[in-house]
């Protein structure tokens, strides 16, 4: 009987903390929107990118966010036709080195990196702060891991000077 018991009662131990713990293949929604970006631009489905910038060395009063990087960037320079070019395959493995997660605040973006399939459609928008490390999928806030900052200031800082 006191086999049967401590048997039972360490069955429902393990039910109990496998029940609370979290899934193991949980999805991270932020990465998910990287992944389909990156099976956008494999599928010839991102035509055009457009790179925002507010140089570091500039000074504002307020920390810079998506909005503002679009409406008072420095430096933009377009690219109209990814699919095919010179820039594509480093982008490509620039975006396949990045993950992401969600973050409480998203910090001073000063790169921002917008895809646009056909017809002036909006794939998807990345934005950076100076180190690479926090900003924002859109308007989600979120850390980053990965070269998308190496590969920007690698193609596009002597061009932003």
């Amino acid at each position: 009987m006191r086999i049967a018991a401590t048997l039972a009662f360490s069955l429902m131990t393990i039910s109990i903390c496998c029940a609370q713990g979290a899934p193991v293949n949980a999805v991270n929604a932020a990465q998910s929107r990287i992944d389909a970006l990156i099976s956008s631009l494999r599928s010839s489905g991102v035509e055009r990118v457009e790179i925002l910038q507010i140089p570091p060395r500039v000074l504002t009063r307020t920390r810079v966010t998506p909005d503002m990087l679009e409406r008072s960037f420095h430096y933009k320079l377009i690219i109209r036709d990814i699919r095919g070019g010179a820039f594509g395959p480093d982008l490509l493995a620039a975006l396949v080195s990045t993950s992401v997660q969600p973050a409480a605040e998203m910090g001073d973006v000063r790169w921002g990196v917008i895809f646009f399939g056909s017809g002036e459609q909006r794939v998807e928008s990345l934005y950076f702060d100076a180190a690479g490390h926090r900003g924002a999928l859109d308007s989600l806030a979120v850390s980053f891991k990965g070269d998308m900052v190496k590969w920007l200031n690698a193609n596009f800082s002597n061009a932003f000077r």
